[in-house]
C-alpha cells in the first residue's frame, strides 16, 4: 500500500498540423506558446488506502492524469511519487519508469479483456509475467523454457493430467483466491463474449487485484453498465476497496457515484483542481460557483440580488434580512450586487409575503419520492414570468399542476453566496 503524491503536474498537446490554436503561455516559454494545456498545476496527495474520486465534466483532464499516474502518458512537467513515507525504500520517483515498473493496476473503461482467452487465463495473464520476471534471475533459463512448454501443451487437459511447475501452481491459487473474493469461481472456463457486462467488469477488477498493486486506477469502469447494476457494482467496489486497504484514484463524470463512493472527492475543470474534500464538505461548502452547481442533483439555483448593510438582500420580486453571521463577511458589498445559491431542496412552499419567492410551476418530473418542479420567477404585477428559470425539490404528496403560482421561502441558514466577478464562494 502506498501514498501518492502529485507535485505541480503539467500536461501539454501541441496542436495539429495546419491548426491554428490560441491559447495561454505554457511552461515550454514562447516556442511552446501554442501548445493544448490539458492539466495546470495540479497538485495532490492520496492517502495510504484512500479511496479518491476525480470527477469533473467530460474534457477537464481526469482520464489524462491517470494515465499519466499509470506511465501511459508523458508529463510535460511536475513529478509523481509513490510510496511510503515510514518504509525502508521511502518514496519513489515514478516519472522515468515504464508502466510495468510502477507497480500500479489499471482498470479501464471498455474492461480490455483478452478476447480469445477464458476468465482464467485473463486474470492469469498478468500474474504469469509478474513471476516469470522473478524467475528470471533464480532459473536456469532452459529449465524454464521447458516448463512453460509443459505448462502451454497440457493446459487444456482434464486438472488431473495437467502439469502445474510451481509458479503455475502459485498463479492459480492467486486466480482462485481472486475469484472467490469476487464471486465468479463458476466463470472462469468461459470467454469475455459469453459474459454479460457486470460479469465482465469483475474480471477486469480480478485481473487488477490479482497482481496486489501498490495502486489501483479505475477510469470510469462503471459506464457500460444500466443504471441498477452500477448502483450494484458501485457498492462491490467500495466494499471490495475497504477489505484489500488498497490505494485507489477513480475517475467518474457521474456526481453521484464520487459522492458515494469517494472518501475524498477532487473536483476538476479546466485541467485544474477547483476543491479536494470529503463529500459532505463539497455539498454544503463549495468552494467556488462550480463546485455548487457540480455537486448535487437538481443543481444548486443561482439568483443575482443587491446586498444593503447591515443584513438586507434585495430583488425585484423579493427582499429579506439574512441572518447575523452573514453581517462582517458581506461587509464589503453594501450596495453591489452579489450572486445568492439555494440548492432545490432547501426552497420550500409557503404562503404570500414580501421575503418570498413568487414562481410559475413550467415543468412538474414526479418520481414517487420525490417531485422536481422546473419553475420561473414570477411578478404578480406585471403577471408574466421572468426569464430565470430555477429548480424545486417538493414532497410528493403535495400535488403541484402545470402554470400553477406559488410562493417559495428560503431555508436562512443554507443560503450561499458567490462574488460575481471571481465566482468564488463568500463564507
Amino acid at each position: 500500500m502506498a501514498q501518492v503524491v502529485l507535485e505541480n503536474v503539467y500536461k501539454s498537446f501541441p496542436p495539429r498540423k495546419g491548426e491554428g490554436v490560441t491559447t495561454q503561455m505554457s511552461l515550454l516559454g514562447k516556442e511552446g506558446a501554442d501548445n493544448i494545456n490539458v492539466l495546470r498545476r495540479i497538485n495532490l496527495t492520496i492517502a495510504d488506502g484512500e479511496f479518491m474520486v476525480l470527477v469533473g465534466p467530460s474534457g477537464c483532464g481526469k482520464s489524462t492524469l491517470l494515465r499519466l499516474i499509470a506511465g501511459l502518458e508523458v508529463m510535460t512537467a511536475g513529478n509523481i511519487w509513490v510510496g511510503d513515507s515510514e518504509a525502508d525504500q521511502g518514496y519513489r520517483l515514478i516519472n522515468d519508469l515504464l508502466p510495468k515498473e510502477r507497480d500500479i493496476a489499471m482498470v479501464f473503461q471498455n474492461y480490455a479483456l483478452y478476447p480469445h482467452m477464458t476468465v482464467y487465463e485473463n486474470i492469469a495473464f498478468g500474474l504469469r509475467r509478474r513471476f516469470g520476471n522473478r524467475e528470471t534471475v533464480s532459473s536456469p533459463l532452459l529449465r524454464q523454457w521447458g516448463e512453460n512448454l509443459l505448462v502451454g501443451m497440457t493446459r487444456k487437459l482434464p486438472q488431473r493430467l495437467r502439469y502445474l511447475s510451481p509458479k503455475e501452481r502459485t498463479v492459480e491459487q492467486q486466480v482462485w483466491n481472486v475469484a472467490q473474493l469476487l464471486q465468479i469461481e463458476t466463470l472462469l472456463n468461459r470467454l469475455p463474449k459469453q459474459l454479460s457486462g457486470g460479469q465482465r467488469q469483475r474480471v477486469a477488477l480480478g485481473r487488477a487485484i490479482a497482481r496486489n498493486p501498490q495502486v489501483f486506477l479505475m477510469d470510469e469502469p462503471l459506464s457500460n453498465l444500466d443504471a441498477k447494476l452500477r448502483a450494484e457494482t458501485r457498492a462491490q467496489i467500495v466494499k471490495l476497496q475497504r477489505q484489500l486497504g488498497t490505494t485507489t484514484i477513480y475517475v467518474t463524470h457521474d456526481q453521484t457515484e464520487a459522492m458515494t463512493m469517494g472518501d475524498r472527492i477532487a473536483i476538476m475543470y479546466g485541467g485544474q483542481i477547483q476543491q479536494v474534500a470529503p463529500p459532505l464538505e463539497l455539498y454544503n461548502h463549495p468552494a467556488n460557483r462550480f463546485v455548487a452547481e457540480f455537486i448535487g442533483s437538481p443543481p444548486m439555483n443561482f439568483i443575482p440580488v443587491e446586498f444593503h448593510a447591515p443584513l438586507l438582500i434585495t430583488h425585484l420580486n423579493f427582499r429579506f434580512t439574512l441572518p447575523e453571521m452573514w453581517g462582517k463577511l458581506l461587509q464589503k458589498y453594501d450596495g453591489k450586487t452579489l450572486i445568492l445559491g439555494i440548492r432545490p431542496e432547501h426552497l420550500t412552499l409557503s404562503v404570500p409575503a414580501t421575503k418570498n419567492l413568487p414562481i410559475k410551476v413550467d415543468l412538474v418530473e414526479n418520481l414517487g419520492n420525490d417531485s422536481f418542479l422546473s419553475i420561473r420567477i414570477f411578478d404578480p404585477e406585471s403577471s408574466s414570468p421572468e426569464g430565470q428559470s430555477l429548480q424545486v425539490r417538493v414532497p410528493p404528496d403535495r400535488f403541484i399542476s402545470l402554470g400553477e403560482q406559488l410562493w417559495l421561502s428560503f431555508i436562512p441558514e443554507k443560503i450561499h453566496f458567490f462574488d460575481p466577478e471571481t465566482e468564488l464562494a463568500i463564507s
